[in-house]
């Protein structure tokens, strides 16, 4: 018998010369167009501009192209029309490849050749492709969606040629800084309203912050985190290589831990003292998929987005390995360096990460239209005009104020009674609890800012002078705009 959603993409082949496969679309913003396989939608968006959606290249009589058109409907009624405008673009460049003429099923041959496309259109094919093996419909073969379905297993397989396609996946590839940002904000939201038990925390942060296989968190004891220093938050971590278990002995590679991940650390590890459990007790329970999988369950139920999507943000643990990577070889990284990184063994597969740098991601964002920066919508607080105002008003120890930038002078308040040793005020201006002060000196501390930032050589400092400066820049924007509005 027939699985259904074969059916349905096999009904729409022409029965006769006088069959339609035309279909009526609902839009996002309610129009209802007709789009049909062979030919070419021109239409404009809300605002005007020109998105036309390219069905041209499309065969109504093959069956790929047929489930390839099922599925562009589908986002046409979830997506905007930039998205379908690109996403039709990529599909197009691929499908005129001489490899994909006449191709009526996607083998990993026809995979493979969506590496001679344009790199901007890449990353867009994988996820249509996925979409075709979710709703089951005809067109790939078995190998094509075990690739689909079980990506890192790839890593070694054809070179490591199709690791470049894995890693700048916007669905299961390296994160975007505005998506990267966004699960950050999501988690720690997440922990400090108690969605999120302090094991589930610890574990995310622990990918996030090392960027391992979930096989080798598995493996290691509690034992292997070694904390040098409490109140400096010094913590090391003995990591097991994942490769070349019948080695006669184990071997680790240490690692620091950063300063985020040191802390939950430190916090989990200290919920156990009192349990009498041993140091060789594993530091998560679990296999490595039933740790796989409560990383990714617990960052689903979390609200987050992805701006080049119009998602939510699919996470597993590999994608933040896969993020580490590309993100330390945009920074100047060696392969060598990178390769110890990932605790590999070789640097054979590293070329393949640098063949897929988020430099080659920006061509995709402003195809579907300008995403929201690492750094937008940086403020997540609440501004007031005086103290009055804020939470804990009459509370002198809620008072935040820049001893070392403005000699004390008042920046706004502190909205909870959590301790907290982040570094104020520059970590208040991403907290959601921090409550500005609107007509507090913004542009004295913003030349501050700035002239820290040049003489800071590490580039990961100063990103974090970059978060305060654009939270410090939307203040000001509504300052003057509330200005602007009190004169007319």
């Amino acid at each position: 018998m027939m699985e259904p959603a074969t059916q349905i993409v096999l009904d729409l082949i022409p029965q006769n010369e006088t069959s339609s496969t035309a279909k009526s679309v609902v839009l996002l913003d309610g129009r209802v167009v007709t789009v049909k396989p062979g030919e070419k939608l021109y239409i404009k968006d809300r605002d005007g501009k020109a998105c036309p959606i390219h069905l041209d290249q499309l065969d109504a009589k093959n069956p790929l192209h047929l489930s390839i058109f099922s599925c562009i409907t589908g986002t046409l009624s979830t997506h905007s029309l930039s998205y379908n405008n690109t996403i039709t673009r990529a599909l197009k460049s691929w499908l005129s490849l001489d490899a994909m003429k006449d191709r009526a099923t996607a083998d990993l041959k026809a995979i493979g050749s969506i590496l001679d496309i344009s790199s901007s259109y890449r990353a867009f094919l994988i996820p249509l492709l996925r979409r075709i093996k979710a709703q089951g419909f005809p067109g790939l073969t078995e190998e094509t969606s075990d690739f689909l379905e079980n990506d890192h297993k790839w890593e070694q397989k054809g070179g490591g040629s199709y690791y470049t396609l894995i890693t700048n996946d916007p669905e299961r590839g390296a994160l975007t800084n505005q998506e990267l940002h966004n699960i950050h904000l999501a988690l720690n939201e997440g922990y400090a309203s108690k969605q999120i038990s302090l094991y589930a925390f610890t574990l995310c942060w622990f990918f996030i912050g090392t960027g391992v296989r979930p096989v080798q968190a598995c493996r290691m004891k509690r034992s292997d985190v070694i904390i040098h220093d409490r109140a400096g938050m010094e913590v090391t971590l003995r990591i097991p290589l994942a490769k070349g278990e019948g080695l006669a002995t184990n071997e680790y590679w240490i690692r620091k831990a950063p300063t985020v991940l040191a802390e939950c650390l430190i916090t989990y590890l200290d919920s156990y003292k009192n349990n009498f459990s041993s140091g060789e007790a594993p530091l998560f329970e679990g296999s490595p998929s039933v740790i796989s999988h409560l990383v990714t369950d617990t960052l689903s139920a979390l609200p987050t987005y992805s701006e080049r999507l119009e998602a939510s943000i699919h996470i597993t643990p590999y994608r933040f390995r896969y993020t580490m990577a590309t993100r330390a070889l945009a920074q100047g990284a060696s392969d060598a360096e990178v390769a110890r990184l990932l605790t590999h063994r070789s640097t054979s597969c590293i070329k393949f990460y640098r063949a897929s740098m988020p430099q080659l991601q920006k061509p995709i964002r402003h195809a579907i239209g300008k995403e929201m920066d690492y750094f937008a919508s940086a403020f997540k607080g609440r501004l007031i005009e005086h103290l009055d105002e804020a939470s804990r008003a009459g509370d002198g120890e809620c008072v935040i104020a820049d001893y070392l930038r403005l000699t004390g002078e008042t920046l706004g308040a502190c909205g909870t009674r959590a301790e907290c040793h982040q570094h104020a005020p520059i970590a208040c201006l991403s907290c959601p609890y921090f409550e500005p002060l609107i007509n507090a000196p913004w542009e004295t501390l913003m030349v501050t800012l700035i002239e820290d930032q040049k003489v800071e050589t590490e580039p990961r400092i100063q990103q974090i002078n970059h978060n305060a400066m654009a939270a410090i820049q939307q203040i000001i924007t509504v300052r003057d705009s509330r200005m602007t509005e009190a004169v007319s």
